[in-house]
């Protein structure tokens, strides 16, 4: 390796840093005080970088925002779903989803906060923000649905369960125990939240024992 190349390699590793740490700095505190507060000032202070250069890197916090959320989808969202369920079908999809929650909740909290705060911000007017959220949970149901769905061939869904309904029941039930952690952190445990919905669409969805 030349002398260029290892130069050229260590620029982009301080850029990969770089860019990672103003990305958790965005997810911290939009979680912590939402998108309306959170300046592009504060992202480079949380990062440990200067304002000029998070406008240098990104532009503006709209752009900085599109990063984050197309980042945190990949990791959160539909694009994963294949790969987090992997053979899963039926109860055993739903509960895999669960599962997986809560383990990026207990390694990364606030990466998790700072997605599903984001999440919570698509109510507003925010036309980046808006139009991506809508598509997301769109995209995710219709994708896990059919993940879903397949339990039906491999009897890992009990007869009569409607594929689509315990979905959305599930996403529903998943995204309201986010909105009250964030609410309230202090008095909604959310691990024993997600047990609890593991609980509950076992008992709905899994096929019966003979």
């Amino acid at each position: 390796m030349t002398s260029l190349e290892r130069t050229e390699n260590k620029q982009a590793e301080r850029s990969n840093l770089s860019t990672r740490r103003l990305l958790q700095a965005t997810a911290e505190l939009v979680s912590e005080v939402g998108y309306d507060r959170t300046t592009l000032a504060e992202i480079g202070k949380r990062a440990g970088y200067s304002h000029g250069m998070v406008s240098r890197r990104f532009g503006s916090k709209s752009a900085l925002i599109e990063a984050l959320i197309t980042k945190l989808s990949k990791r959160f969202g539909h694009g994963q779903l294949s790969n987090t369920l992997a053979h899963s079908t039926g109860i055993d999809a739903l509960l895999t989803v669960v599962e997986e929650i809560g383990k990026d909740a207990a390694h990364s909290t606030q990466s998790v906060r700072g997605f599903y705060a984001l999440l919570f911000e698509g109510l507003k007017p925010i036309p980046e923000l808006h139009d991506f959220v809508a598509d997301l949970h769109a995209d995710y149901i219709v994708g896990l649905t059919v993940q879903v769905s397949q339990g039906q061939r491999t009897g890992r869904l009990r007869d009569g369960i409607d594929p689509a309904e315990i979905t959305e029941l599930a996403v529903n039930a998943l995204r309201g125990l986010a909105y009250r952690w964030l609410l309230d952190e202090d008095r909604v445990d959310f691990s024993r939240g997600l047990t609890s919905i593991a609980r509950q669409l076992t008992l709905l969805g899994a096929p019966e024992e003979h």
